[in-house]
């Protein structure tokens, strides 16, 4: 069992999300960063469905009732080890405070947060207020029971800093063209990777909205449509939203490109007043870039 002294800032249980509901108006959701959620289980060797926390702008304070496994990893926590398993002692506290470089931190810890599944998960989803075990964040208090999902040892020593993507801007964030090219003119994906744009404190889990003055694209209306993570939409005065993993299953605004999955753990880690610039690829390019993050998983033990 773990106690909530502090609950941080915005700290809530993941893990891999619940796929093959959006249909159903249900967003995948999941860790937000799951290049760092994977990696922070593997180091403690859980399953890879286990759950754990994300912890964003600043960590929670919690205090372990006994022997536990732990790693932190994603954004940087001043006097905390990161991308490594540590053990930590039955009665000792584990302070998690601000993070940064980067938004987003996660504590694995070895067996999982043993949370109700809710529609094939125990995340949290922000949409929804369901899930997480609570329905919402962490508070004060809470307790969380720890489980049995873990099927391997733990990794030795820290994960390779070659193995991590960046955790700070200016970003270049990787995108595929369309799918609603036909509400924009030919010029406008362009326009789009010409400028650099600036992430507003309007960002959660569901998504980001960006700050693009210079920007002109004057999309034509279309029908509401599924969308997906790291769906770009552009709204009617030519600002642009870019969909996280809590986003809604469709929208009516148009979608001018689509971040590469690859490239979703980097975006989650960016932060207000960070810039980002686009970068168009093709669907090869993009490929080869999962392939590359994926692989860094498969690190041998």
């Amino acid at each position: 069992m773990i106690d909530v002294r502090r609950p941080g800032r915005w700290t809530t249980v993941q893990d891999r999300g619940r796929p093959g509901f959006e249909r159903y108006g249900i967003p995948t959701g999941g860790a937000v960063d799951c290049f760092a959620a994977s990696v922070a289980n593997r180091l403690v060797g859980n399953h890879p469905d286990a759950a754990l926390l994300e912890c964003t702008a600043r960590g929670p304070d919690l205090r372990f009732r006994e022997d536990s496994l732990v790693a932190v990893t994603g954004g940087q926590i001043a006097g905390t080890v990161g991308w490594r398993a540590i053990s930590v002692t039955a009665g000792s506290t584990l302070e998690l405070g601000a993070i940064g470089p980067g938004l987003r931190a996660y504590l694995a810890v070895r067996g999982g947060i043993d949370v109700p599944v809710v529609i094939g998960s125990r995340s949290f989803c922000q949409r929804g207020a369901f899930g997480g075990g609570f329905g919402r964040p962490l508070a004060e208090r809470d307790r969380l029971a720890l489980g049995d999902l873990h099927d391997g040892e733990p990794l030795p020593g820290a994960w390779p800093r070659s193995h991590r993507p960046p955790l700070s801007g200016p970003w270049e964030i990787r995108v595929i063209v369309g799918p609603h090219t036909d509400a924009f003119d030919a010029s406008a994906l362009g326009r789009l990777t010409a400028v650099a744009c600036r992430i507003t404190p309007e960002l959660d889990r569901m998504g980001m909205r960006l700050e693009t003055p210079a920007l002109r694209l004057q999309p034509r209306e279309i029908l509401t449509t599924p969308i997906t993570s790291g769906a770009i939409q552009v709204t009617p005065a030519s600002g642009l939203i870019v969909m996280l993993a809590d986003h809604p299953t469709t929208g009516g605004y148009p979608v001018i490109a689509t971040v590469i999955t690859a490239d979703l753990p980097s975006l989650a880690q960016a932060r207000p007043g960070d810039t980002v610039r686009f970068r168009e690829v093709d669907a090869d390019e993009a490929a080869r870039a999962w392939r590359r993050l994926t692989g860094w998983l498969e690190l041998e033990e």
